[in-house]
This record gives structure tokens, sequence and C-alpha cells, in this order.
């Protein structure tokens, strides 16, 4: 165990090194920019896969409520960024993945 911490504790160092000297412009960290999915690319994503919201929270676990606001222009956070765009892409996996998921 201790060297579990050990390890932990050595790892953690080393990455806000790693902080500091980005931030000091010393080094240059690989990032992404991830562009805001439009309300009209929600909706589009949802019409082409369910006839309305309901249909699309029985497929996807996304409350209808949420998927609604989405498509009104609301924020959409990170991780609905990352559901839609893998529902988009891949609809059978993430039916597969959450039917398997059933107790």
């Amino acid at each position: 165990m201790t060297n579990q911490k050990s390890s932990f504790a050595d790892d953690l160092m080393e990455a806000l090194e790693e902080v500091r000297k980005h931030r000091n412009g010393d080094i240059t960290l690989p990032s992404r920019i991830i562009d805001p999915i439009s309300a009209g690319k929600v909706k589009g994503i949802r019409k082409a896969l369910a006839k309305n919201p309901k249909d699309f929270e029985r497929r996807f676990g996304i409350p209808a409520r949420t998927l609604e606001g989405w498509e009104q222009g609301r924020k959409i956070n990170a991780l609905g960024h990352i559901l839609l765009t893998v529902i988009e892409h891949a609809p059978e996996t993430v039916e597969a993945a959450l039917r398997d998921a059933q107790p």
C-alpha cells in the first residue's frame, strides 16, 4: 500500500510540474477545442433516430425534457455533447451497451 501511495504522489507531483510548465509557456500540452452542438443539430439527430423526444428517451435514456431543452437552444454540458455525438455515429452500440447494463 505504501508503494501505491508513493507512486500516486509521484505521479501527482509530476502532473503538477507539467501544469506549471504549461502555464509558464515552457511546454505545450495537446488540447482539443470542441464546438458546441447547435439546437438544429440536436433536433436533426433526434429526428433521424426517433419520432419524438419520448421515443428518444426510451431508446437512449436521455430525459425527453432535457432533449427538448437542448432542441430549444439550452446549453448542452460536456457529457451530453459526448453522448449525442456517440449516439449520432453509433446508435446501435449505445442501445446495446444500455441493454447489456440492465440488471
